[in-house]
């Protein structure tokens, strides 16, 4: 992920460089870290690349408050996950306006900055890509359009929104690449995206495209426990 801090009191600058690098290394998530003392100085920077997943800004800076600066941000990007790092209470209800994801009172504590940024990397705000080759081509597939993947002797066969591709890889290896988030193995040879989940019974999970996966005894509690979550977060 590449993340934007705006905040020109150094000290909490480098409190949320210190988190967002714990949290990456503990998640195996490559991250960026570009911070700004000024809204200005990250504004010529923006207005050049948009290139960023998250930007945490604080919101009494300068000339420029963060809230300024996120108006203007939202002019051209509605994707971009925005989080105010800031004392100033009263600031919460205004973060709305701007489609801000989150609001954290400094100083910040780390949980709940490790939560934000578990909300940011499981939203669809971030794209994540599944990559695979066959006998003729390396094939791409948005995280997001992945449905379910069956594993069967040597293959395994993954069902997306766009269609079905068939390659060889074990479980352990499709977990690892998938890097866990809002996959979760229900079975010893299912893969579910939990965001194409539509309902979760005892035994079975039924899908977005109708289709019903198989969910063990043993792992029914973390699967609805995950479901639950993912559907209170996008609230």
């Amino acid at each position: 992920m590449r993340i934007a801090i705006c905040e020109d009191e150094d000290k909490y600058a480098a409190q949320l460089v210190g988190y967002i690098n714990e949290w990456a290394e503990a998640n195996n998530v490559f991250t960026e870290i570009f911070t700004f003392s000024a809204a200005e100085k990250f504004l010529y920077e923006w207005e050049e690349s948009e290139n960023y997943d998250a930007l945490f800004l604080d919101i009494k800076m300068g000339s420029m408050t963060g809230m300024e600066l996120a108006k203007i941000i939202r002019r051209t990007n509605k994707d971009v996950a925005i989080i105010f790092a800031t004392s100033m209470k009263e600031y919460a209800i205004k973060g709305y306006s701007v489609d801000a994801m989150q609001y954290l009172l400094k100083p910040v504590q780390k949980g709940d900055c490790f939560a934000c940024l578990n909300k940011v990397y499981q939203s669809d705000r971030i794209q994540k890509y599944f990559l695979f080759s066959d006998i003729e081509k390396t094939v791409r597939v948005p995280h997001k359009d992945i449905i379910y993947i069956e594993k069967f002797a040597h293959n395994a066969e993954m069902i997306t929104i766009g269609g079905e591709y068939t390659f060889r890889k074990t479980i352990a290896q499709l977990l690892a690449e998938l890097g866990g988030g809002l996959f979760a193995q229900c079975h010893k040879s299912y893969i579910i995206n939990i965001r194409h989940m539509e309902s979760l019974s005892k035994s079975s999970a039924v899908m977005s495209n109708g289709s019903k996966i198989p969910v063990s005894k043993n792992m029914i509690k973390e699967i609805n426990e995950r479901f639950y979550n993912y559907n209170v977060n996008k609230v």
